[in-house]
C-alpha cells in the first residue's frame, strides 16, 4: 500500500504521540492536508502563523506534550519564527513542519513562489533542531531526530522542511512509533557526595530552581526542609513551594532583598535555570561570594558565565532525590532569620506606590475567581512583571510567561493552545493594552474553537513601561501612547462577548462569568478605574 509523502508525514506524527496541529493551509502545503484529513488529528486553523506557534507553545507548556504547527514555505516560516524564538528562549518542545518550494529550483534564485535565499538557514538559526528532507526515508529520519529533540535533554522548538514536489511523491513506507528516548543523563556518585557534603555544612544555603525543575517540587521541598534554607525561583519555576511555605520567596530574583541574600549564601544550588539577564532584571549576573552549585539537564549551562564550583550534569528530580537521601534534617539559617515572611514583607513595601496598588487589585480579583489548578497566561505587560512575583499560585504549571525572548502578543494565542490541550481546566490569558493588539486577530481563532476563555486586558492607554523607563532616562516618551480600540465592542464584532469590569469585585465576577461561557470573553481592566 503507498501513499503520498505527506500522508506519510502525518501518520508518523500521530504514531509518535501527536494529536493536535495549528496552522493555515496553502498552495504550498496541501498535500500535507490530504493526510491529516483521514489522520483523525485535529486540526486548528489560526489567524496568523505566529498564532500557530504560540498557541502550539501553549498548548506543550500546559499539558506537557508537544503539538505540531504547518506553515508554508516562505512567509509562513518567517511569520512562525518570533513564536519559534520564544520557544527556544523558554525550553518548549513544539514541532513545525514547513514546506519549501520544489527540489528543482532549491538555491537557483528563479523567483518562484514563497522563495527565500537559504530557507533552511533561517529557521536553522532559530530552532534547536533544523532539518530538510530530500526523500522520504529522509522525513522519516529527520522526524526522528525531531522528536529525539522534543523528549530527551533540555527541550527545544524542533523544525523539518519538506519540498512540495516532494510532499506529492508516493512511497511504500508504513509511518511507526519512533524507539523511546535516551533517558536522562544522571549526575555521578561523586559529584553527588560532594553536594551533599557541602550543603550539610552550609550556614546560610539558598536554592535557586527554574522551569527545569519543574517536575521535581516534592524534591525541593524536602531538600529546603532538611537544610533549612530559602528557595527563591524564576518566573518559570514559579509554585514550585506552596505559597505560604516558610521558605518560599517566590519568584523574587529580580528584587534587591533577595540579590542581598544570594550575596550573603554560603552555599547556593542552583537547579534547572539558566539564571539568565531575563530572571534577574538587574544586570546579567547574580551577586555570588559563595560556592555555587548547578544541576542542569544542559551541559552548557553548567559552564556558562558564573563558572559553577560544583557542577552536576543530570536531570532535576533525580539529582535532588540523591542528594536528599543522604541529608539530615536540621536547624539552621531560616530558623535564625526568621524564614521567608520578613524578605517578602520588605518586597511588598515596594508595591505601595504608583500603579502598583491597582495591579495588585487586578491579581487579587483575577485570582479569587479561578479555580487552585487554573492557568493564567501572562503577556509582557506591567501587571505581569509584578504578576510573576505577586500572582500567588501553590504548584507549578500554574503561570506561564514569556521570559527569555520577551516577546509581545504571547498571552492570547499561549491561552488558547492551553484551552485546546485541555478543555476541562480554567485558563486565562492576561495581557496589555498593546501587547494583546499584536495578536488580537487570534481572538476570531478563540471565538471559532467555542471554548471558555477569559482575557483580561489591562488597559493603561500606553507602553507604560517604556513609558516609565524613558521618563527615568530623561527621554521625552515618544511612541508610547497610541490609540487603543473600544476592546468591548470589539470582542461583540468578533462574536465573542466583551465587559468593562470597573472595579475588582467585578473582576472578580467578570471572570466567573467567562469561565461559564462556550465563548471567549474580553475583560477591560482600565488602569484609572482601580486606582
Amino acid at each position: 500500500m503507498s501513499n503520498t509523502v505527506g500522508q506519510y508525514l502525518v501518520g508518523l506524527l500521530a504514531a509518535n504521540g501527536i494529536d493536535t496541529v495549528f496552522g493555515i493551509p496553502g498552495v504550498h502545503n496541501l498535500e500535507l492536508y490530504r493526510g491529516l484529513a483521514a489522520s483523525g488529528l485535529r486540526h486548528v486553523l489560526v489567524h496568523h502563523e505566529q498564532g500557530a506557534g504560540f498557541a502550539a507553545d501553549g498548548y506543550a507548556r500546559s499539558s506537557g506534550r508537544p503539538a505540531a504547527a504547518f506553515v508554508i514555505s516562505g512567509p509562513g516560516l518567517t511569520n512562525i519564527l518570533t513564536a519559534a524564538a520564544q520557544a527556544y528562549s523558554d525550553s518548549v518542545p513544539l514541532l513545525v513542519i514547513a514546506s519549501t518550494p520544489a527540489r528543482a529550483t532549491l538555491g537557483k534564485h528563479w523567483g518562484v513562489l514563497h522563495e527565500l535565499r537559504d530557507q533552511h538557514a533561517v529557521a536553522a538559526g532559530v530552532f534547536g533542531v533544523a532539518r530538510t528532507a530530500a526523500s522520504a526515508d529522509d522525513v522519516r529520519d529527520h522526524l526522528r531526530v525531531c522528536f529525539a529533540s522534543l523528549r530527551s535533554g533540555r527541550a527545544r522548538p524542533a523544525y523539518l522542511e519538506i519540498p512540495l514536489d516532494l510532499l506529492a511523491e508516493t512511497t511504500s513506507l508504513q509511518a511507526a512509533a519512533f524507539e523511546p528516548a535516551a533517558p536522562a543523563p544522571r549526575a555521578q556518585p561523586a559529584q553527588i557526595d560532594a553536594a551533599i557534603g557541602l550543603l550539610s555544612s552550609a550556614e546560610r544555603p539558598l536554592i535557586i530552581a527554574g522551569g527545569g525543575a519543574r517536575h521535581a517540587g516534592a524534591e525541593l521541598l524536602e531538600l529546603v526542609d532538611k537544610v533549612d534554607g530559602l528557595l527563591a525561583t524564576t518566573a518559570a519555576g514559579k509554585g514550585l513551594l506552596p505559597e505560604k511555605h516558610a521558605a518560599n520567596l517566590g519568584a523574587s530574583l529580580p528584587y534587591r532583598e533577595v540579590q542581598a541574600l544570594a550575596a550573603d549564601a554560603d552555599v547556593v544550588l542552583a537547579v534547572g535555570s539558566e539564571l539568565g539577564e531575563t530572571d534577574l532584571f538587574a544586570g546579567f549576573k547574580l551577586p555570588l561570594a559563595g560556592r555555587m552549585i548547578r544541576i542542569d539537564i544542559d551541559p552548557e549551562k553548567l559552564a556558562d558565565p558564573y563558572g559553577a564550583g560544583l557542577a552536576l550534569w543530570g536531570d532535576a528530580r533525580t539529582s535532588l532525590a540523591s542528594i536528599n537521601r543522604g541529608l539530615t534534617r536540621r536547624t539552621g539559617w531560616r530558623a535564625r532569620s526568621g524564614g521567608a515572611a520578613p524578605v517578602r514583607a520588605l518586597i511588598d513595601a515596594h508595591f505601595h506606590a504608583g500603579d502598583a496598588p491597582a495591579q495588585l487589585a487586578v491579581l487579587g480579583a483575577i485570582r479569587a475567581a479561578l479555580p487552585a489548578d487554573s492557568v493564567v497566561f501572562s503577556d509582557m505587560t506591567q501587571i505581569a512583571y509584578l504578576g510573576n512575583y505577586a500572582y500567588p499560585v501553590d504548584a507549578p504549571g500554574c503561570w506561564f510567561h514569556p521570559s527569555g525572548y520577551g516577546t509581545l502578543g504571547f498571552a492570547l494565542p499561549a491561552a488558547l493552545g492551553a484551552k485546546v490541550a485541555s478543555p476541562a481546566r480554567a485558563v486565562l490569558a492576561l495581557a496589555g493594552d498593546y501587547g494583546l493588539q499584536f495578536t488580537l486577530n487570534e481572538l476570531m481563532t478563540a471565538v471559532e474553537a467555542g471554548h471558555a476563555l477569559p482575557i483580561v486586558v489591562w488597559n493603561n492607554a500606553a507602553l507604560g513601561q517604556i513609558r516609565d523607563d524613558m521618563l527615568a532616562a530623561r527621554i521625552a516618551p515618544i511612541g508610547v501612547v497610541g490609540r487603543n480600540p473600544d476592546f468591548v465592542a470589539l470582542a461583540h464584532a468578533c462574536g465573542a462577548a466583551g465587559v468593562r469590569a470597573r472595579n475588582a469585585p467585578e473582576l472578580t465576577a467578570a471572570v466567573r462569568a467567562a469561565l461559564d461561557r462556550p465563548l471567549p470573553t474580553v475583560i477591560e481592566a482600565a488602569a484609572g478605574d482601580y486606582r
